[in-house]
Parts: structure tokens; sequence; C-alpha cells
């Protein structure tokens, strides 16, 4: 039953999980989702779109909406505060830069521990873009509540002499690792990440969970291969995979096309929160949480 007391609790009866063990997922699999964790970038807004441009399809906001009225929704993203807030008003937490920042309840906390690095991180910034002259080059600054960049990414999609930019790239990611900075990087995707110090997307989960007291039914959504960490800690992992990528590196429990994600989402709130494995838009992930295929 409802608890007037809470803002997230439905009028819906919990449904027991078949299997919550990490890899016991079934094809008849069902779990009442009782909180909905998301990534940003793939996940719920477009690749394809500049950080300027991007924002979250009206359709998949929607839904959001609609579901952020029953269980609280969270962001986890590499993105920062300032961006990320703005478009997604339908989370009532968010993780940001990997875990650097977080803000719940209106209370915006910093991660210790980084603060020595940011000359370097200011150091690389200016290198970056110094040598990444290329046309097409994006580099997206990520700064926490005092304004100040504390990572960013080097974005080389939309260059023309693809190859040149990636040898420019790799001899910028040895400078960065020179001056003890941590890299994100996918050696098959055209941009990379540059942070003060390791992020864990999975301990930025963990957080918030014992910040909003969730217990158990955490549905996470994303699409790269930082969610791994996240999509250990959920009951329920999905990927977002996009053109022929399918699932590639994603150690997940499920996969769904980054074009059936509203319906993915909007299927969900019809069926009144309770997740199957059933569903017709999503797949069983083959290599599922151990990376092994099945």
């Amino acid at each position: 039953m409802k608890d007037p007391t809470h803002p997230f609790s439905s009028d819906f009866d919990d449904v027991d999980s078949m299997c919550l063990e990490s890899g016991c997922k079934t094809k008849d699999f069902k779990m009442t989702v009782n909180c909905l964790v998301l990534d940003y970038d793939g996940t719920i807004g477009p690749l394809s779109l500049s950080r300027n441009k991007s924002r979250v399809p009206a359709e998949t906001r929607a839904v959001l909406q609609e579901l952020s009225k029953l269980i609280p929704i969270v962001v986890v993203t590499t993105k920062d505060l300032s961006f990320v807030e703005a478009r997604t008003p339908f989370a009532c937490a968010w993780s940001a830069v990997g875990g650097l920042e977080r803000k719940v309840g209106g209370v915006t906390q910093k991660r210790r521990g980084f603060d020595h690095k940011l000359r370097n991180v200011s150091v690389a910034l200016e290198y970056a873009k110094l040598r990444m002259k290329f046309a097409g080059v994006e580099i997206e600054e990520k700064r926490d509540m005092n304004h100040r960049p504390i990572a960013f990414c080097l974005d080389w999609r939309r260059v023309k002499d693809s190859l040149a930019a990636m040898n420019e790239a790799n001899a910028f990611a040895d400078y960065c690792k020179s001056l003890g900075l941590m890299l994100v990087r996918n050696e098959c995707q055209p941009f990379l990440d540059v942070y003060p110090m390791f992020i864990d997307k999975g301990v930025a989960l963990r957080e918030l969970s014992n910040e909003l007291r969730l217990k158990k039914g955490i549905l996470y959504m994303g699409d790269s291969e930082v969610d791994n960490a996240a999509f250990a800690v959920a009951d329920v992992s999905v990927g977002v995979v996009h053109g022929e990528n399918y699932g590639q590196g994603l150690v997940c429990d499920y996969l769904v096309k980054f074009e059936g994600v509203s319906t993915f989402l909007r299927r969900l709130l019809e069926n009144r929160l309770l997740f199957e494995s059933d569903f017709p838009m999503i797949l069983m992930n083959a290599k599922g949480r151990d990376g092994r295929d099945a």
C-alpha cells in the first residue's frame, strides 16, 4: 500500500524477483522497479548531437516525467551538474562527473581527495586546446559547483581526418598520464575523458542508494563500458545499444536499442512498474553480467 509520508511510495504491491543473484536472470524474470537509474549520453540523450544541442527526446522525457511521480529517478553520468540537471528535471538526484559531485535534495556535495590534481587538469585542458586544432574537435569542460574545471572530454567524432586526430589524441593521452591524470577511453571510440582521479559509477550508485534509502528494485540503464560497474550493483541492468555495436563490451542482463528506450519505459509504466524479461523490445544479453557467453 502507498505510504503517504514517502513521496515515491507507489500504490503497487511489490513482486519479489524470481532471482536477484548476479548472473541469475532468466527468460521469465520479473521484478517491481522501485528506482530507475539512468546514464545520460547514449542512454536517454542522443550521441549524434553536440553538447549544446543535446536534449532528452520529447517522447522519452514525457514518460520519464510520468514515472517520476511514482518512483525516484536518478541520473548517474560523466556529464557535469550544470549540464545534466537542467536537461533532466524529472530526476530527484544526480551523480555527476563519474561520482566526483552529487546533488540530492537540493544539497550538492563534492568527493574529497582530488583538489591537488586540479592544476594538472587545467594544464592538460590548455594543452588539448593548443594541440587539437582539427576542425570539428569538441572539448567539453566539466566544471564543479565553483565553476572550476575538474575534468573534460576530448571528442573528435566530427573531424574529417580522423586518423590524424586519433594519432594526436594518442600523444595527448600519454601526456595526461605523465601528469598523473586518469583516462577513460574505449580504443574503438573517437573520444576520451580526462579525470583527476579514478571514477566508479558502481560506487556512485551505492552512495546514492544509501542516501535515498533504496534497498531493492533498482533498474540501471547505460550504454558504455563505464556503466559496467553500476550494472553490477543494480538488481536489473539494461544496456542501451547503437547501430551495429550491439552490446559489445556491456556486462549487463538485457539489451535495448536506443530507438526503443521510450517504448521500453512506456511499457514499464503501463505494466505498473513490473519489469518482465519478455518485454518485446529487449533481449537477453548473451554475455550476461559475468562477461562470458551463455
